[in-house]
Parts: structure tokens; C-alpha cells; sequence
């Protein structure tokens, strides 16, 4: 029934099906433009619909996140489920919180760092020159 040379169909096999060999419509391995158009626009429908669905926090839910995170910037996964429990939100939802508000820390961490190294590195290069300025 089958045959190494899957161009033609072999005896007893589907005209349409020649390169599966399985009795079924010939599988499709591209898709035309007019093909590949509708699978972006339903995409492009579905992120939207999503969109739609996601709810942001409400002003008392992100004060109660940053009191939290002021506390403890870790999440432990009790505290997770008692923060997640007591705002109403999934346990998910408020780990990705933390990420973001980690995240977001860390370059403001960075920032104060970079501006307090450029502050001590003018106060060397004047403390540098003056004596410069002695020794000649």
C-alpha cells in the first residue's frame, strides 16, 4: 500500500491524500494570504477581547500592595495567598504585582545609585584639581 515514492498515489489510495497515505484530505503545510489574513484578524480580535477583560487594580487595592511591598518585598507563597485572599484578586495576579513593582524598584534603586556615584566622583575630580592646583 505504501510506497517510498510518495508523488503519485499508490493503488488503492485517495487522488487527495497521496502524500499522508491515510484516506483523508491531503494536509495543507501553507497557507494562502487570504488564509493567513483571517488567522490575524481573529488574533488581532482575540487580544482585543482580552484586552477588554483585564481590570485594572482600584486605587485601594495598589495602596494596600505598596504598604505590603514596603513591608516585605519578597512574596512568600502564604503571604501571596493571604494578600491575594484579602483584595480579591487571583494569587497570580498579585505575584506579577510584585514582579513588576521589584522590577521597577530595582531602576529606581539603580537611578540613586548612578546620581549618588556622579555626585561623589564631581566632589574627587574638584577635591583632584585643587590639589593639583597646590602642587603647582
Amino acid at each position: 500500500m505504501f510506497s517510498h515514492d510518495r508523488t503519485t498515489p499508490t493503488s488503492g489510495e485517495d487522488e487527495n491524500c497521496h502524500n499522508l497515505g491515510c484516506g483523508s484530505p491531503k494536509r495543507q503545510f501553507y497557507r494562502t494570504c487570504d488564509q493567513q489574513d483571517e488567522i490575524e484578524e481573529n488574533f488581532i480580535d482575540y487580544n482585543l477581547q482580552q484586552a477588554e477583560k483585564k481590570r485594572r487594580l482600584t486605587c485601594e487595592q495598589v495602596e494596600f500592595l505598596e504598604s505590603s511591598f514596603d513591608v516585605e518585598n519578597k512574596l512568600e507563597p502564604e503571604r501571596k495567598l493571604l494578600i491575594a485572599k484579602q483584595l480579591g484578586l487571583q494569587p497570580r495576579q498579585v505575584a506579577i504585582w510584585f514582579q513588576n513593582r521589584r522590577a521597577r524598584w530595582k531602576a529606581k534603586q539603580l537611578e540613586r545609585d548612578y546620581d549618588t556615584l556622579k555626585a561623589r566622583y564631581s566632589d574627587i575630580l574638584r577635591e583632584n584639581e585643587k590639589l593639583q592646583a597646590e602642587v603647582n
